[in-house]
């Protein structure tokens, strides 16, 4: 009986170490693949990464972001600011009538509310 506790006891801390080492890999990786932001209000929704591909939306408001990545495409410059930054994830426009989700779409990092592009809490696509 002692041998057979022993035994469970010890399966028990090697599979909590291994449960514990999972855990922790998987919250890092998770802190930098995604930040939620704003985007700003009239930002135009991209299927791609650039403003020659297919216009998915415009946001009528400031509205809520989830970003998952970002990548570097089209260079845009608007009034003293440029980037070719752009960010891919999801978009809230909750305040529009009606109100509309863009969802997996692209982001001009100039629109995004991120503090600098690319941001360091976003990790590349």
């Amino acid at each position: 009986m002692a041998r057979r506790s022993t035994r469970l006891a010890a399966t028990g801390l090697a599979l909590g170490a291994t449960v514990s080492l999972l855990g922790a890999a998987g919250s890092a990786g998770a802190s930098a693949q995604a930040v939620n932001t704003t985007v700003q209000a009239r930002s135009n929704i991209r299927e791609a990464a650039t403003t020659n591909s297919r216009l998915v939306g415009t946001t009528q408001f400031q509205s809520t972001a989830y970003v998952r990545c970002y990548k570097r495409g089209q260079y845009v410059k608007v009034g003293n600011y440029g980037t070719d930054v752009w960010y891919f994830g999801n978009v809230f426009d909750d305040d529009a009538t009606p109100a509309h989700a863009y969802l997996n779409v692209w982001m001009w990092g100039g629109n995004v509310n991120v503090g600098a592009d690319p941001s360091p809490e976003v990790s590349p696509c």
